[in-house]
């Protein structure tokens, strides 16, 4: 058993005491919101990725549509940077804590 298991670990007591009682309310509501800060964490990563990968793909359609002209592609990387940056937004308004 670990050190943060020792603290966690109530008395094996078959009364608990009202102390007890409250350690380990506390120690259950600690688990929850450590299990939530970890699905906010995967779900953010999950939209990141979305985001990357959608970026990667309207790089490629640019390109592919501009077909070397450069002045099309000029407009299209507007219209593409508009993607992006509204991307941007999305997840920072995602409720990320991370500095962008």
């Amino acid at each position: 058993m670990n050190e943060l298991e020792r603290w966690a670990t109530g008395s094996s007591s078959i009364v608990p005491s009202r102390e007890e009682r409250q350690h380990k309310k506390a120690v259950s509501n600690l688990v929850r919101e450590t299990q939530f800060a970890g699905l906010k964490v995967d779900a953010e990563a999950a939209l990141t990725g979305r985001i990357m990968e959608r970026a990667v793909d309207i790089d490629q359609y640019r390109k592919s549509l501009a077909g070397g002209d450069e002045t099309l592609n000029m407009v299209l990387t507007r219209i593409e940077l508009g993607f992006v940056d509204k991307a941007q937004r999305l997840q920072r308004g995602f409720g990320s804590e991370f500095p962008s």
